[in-house]
């Protein structure tokens, strides 16, 4: 995309390079024209009454017309009315056609716009006025108007000096403008500290751009301050319910138990590790946001860590009723923070468990530099309005709220894809959910470079 400046400073000299042409081109052709309309007519009627004051006398009317192409560089010739040329000095005139000539015999002015100014005119005697013959005139090729490729080169003289010129002024205009739109790009982005800078000159000033720039900051100000409230808020309480569900297990364990609290007491213990992965889903999604890049990346093998998740979902109470299987491929590595990538990865089998149906299967390959790990099921699926919405926090889609075959309400609390996609996020990666094969189920892609990034979501 063009720079602004570029656009302001070629809107410049494109406007001018419009305006000089025209004002050029209308210049000379306007003159010739005016010449030829004006000058020539008039010249011309003055030159026969100078001639008629010598046209009884040779000798003299030989000389008057010698003078007046030497004064005014005139190429002239005097014609008696049988046609016959009496006098004549400068270059050779063309003829008069004979509508020409009648028009001269009955008194009348003729112009020819070739050459230029040609023009004849009657001669009058002083005395009776009545027409005794006619001169012709015209300027000879010295005194042509200057061709158009003069003005021309003056034109593109002058641009050359106003483009130099108005450089400056129109990276001044658009510098404002585009810092602006280079703050706007990195806030939305994800760099909340990002703010438009203003030049010394611009920011004592209270034009629309200066306002603009102030308003802009002053929103990122008041975005930043909320958003780290918001996540300060989380993992604080996040990290303060740590304690009381400690007592809470300690207190369970050292409970009395009767005969028919065992299931209660399963239930109790479901609720409290539930709601213990989402405190330490809430710190691990604050952490992610903090800090930006994964702690501890190094080498990690694909295959063996889907393998290892199958194996933990047939022993894991939540999900061992419902097959999960590992596709068979080629070994896949890549380098990761393995940790993050497990969880994000137990989550998106945990929700096939929760909301799919079997089969479950898990796949990894290699999409040119890029790792791509799947994990899909039989299931409804999700609908295409819920696909972007469910990886917000703590969304949760009609199907979350509806009980299972069971009779049981699917547990949930809208985290897991939240995270899931923040640690695709920090890989330098991303997250995307579609249908199944044959269109039928749901489809989550996890898409990760196999080389770590440099820089942080």
């Amino acid at each position: 995309m063009a720079r602004l400046h570029s656009r302001i400073y070629l809107h410049f000299l494109g406007v001018l390079l419009v305006v000089a042409v025209t004002t050029g081109v209308v210049f000379v052709l306007g003159a010739r024209e005016a010449f030829r309309r004006e000058m020539a007519p008039r010249m011309t009627r003055h030159l026969a009454s100078l001639v008629g004051e010598r046209l009884g006398d040779p000798a003299a009317l030989a000389a008057r017309l010698q003078q007046i192409h030497d004064d005014l560089h005139l190429a002239v010739r005097v014609r008696d009315l049988s046609g016959r040329v009496v006098a004549a000095a400068g270059d050779e005139l063309p003829s008069l056609t004979t509508a020409e000539e009648r028009d001269v015999r009955a008194g009348r002015v003729v112009v020819r716009p070739r050459p230029m100014g040609f023009a004849a005119a009657p001669i009058r005697d002083p005395s009776s006025g009545a027409v005794v013959g006619f001169v012709e005139g015209a300027v000879p090729r010295p005194m042509h108007a200057p061709p158009l490729w003069r003005p021309l080169l003056v034109v593109a003289l002058a641009l050359l000096v106003v483009a130099v010129a108005t450089r400056p002024l129109a990276q001044r205009i658009s510098r404002p403008v585009e810092r602006l739109t280079d703050a706007a790009r990195r806030l939305g982005g994800g760099d909340l500290s990002a703010r438009a800078p203003a030049d010394g000159a611009h920011a004592r000033r209270h034009d629309e751009i200066t306002e603009l720039t102030r308003a802009f900051n002053e929103m990122a100000e008041r975005v930043e301050r909320l958003v780290r409230a918001e996540k300060d808020l989380l993992a604080n309480v996040s990290h303060e319910l740590r304690s009381p569900l400690a007592r809470i297990r300690v207190a369970l364990a050292l409970l009395p138990r009767a005969a028919g609290d065992e299931r209660l007491v399963r239930d109790v213990e479901r609720d409290l590790a539930e709601l213990d992965r989402l405190v330490e889903d809430v710190l691990t999604t604050a952490r992610l946001e903090a800090t930006g890049l994964p702690a501890r990346l190094g080498p990690v093998d694909a295959r063996p860590l889907l393998a290892e998740l199958a194996e933990r979902a047939r022993h894991d109470p939540l999900t061992a009723a419902m097959p999960v299987s590992v596709d068979d491929g080629p070994a896949v590595t890549l380098t990761a923070d393995e940790a993050l990538l497990r969880r994000a990865l137990w989550n998106l089998v945990e929700n096939a468990v929760k909301y799919g149906a079997p089969p479950i299967t898990l796949s990894a390959s290699l999409d040119g530099e890029r790792v791509v790990f799947t994990v899909s099921d039989e299931g409804p699926g999700v609908a295409p309005g819920d696909r972007e919405r469910v990886f917000a926090p703590f969304y949760r889609a009609d199907s979350a709220r509806t009980p299972d075959p069971s009779g049981e309400t699917r547990r949930g609390v809208g985290l897991g894809l939240t995270l899931a996609r923040r640690v695709a996020e920090v890989h330098g990666g991303a997250i995307a959910i579609g249908p199944g094969a044959a269109a039928r189920g749901c489809r989550v892609t996890l898409t990760i470079p196999r080389a770590p990034v440099t820089s942080s979501a």
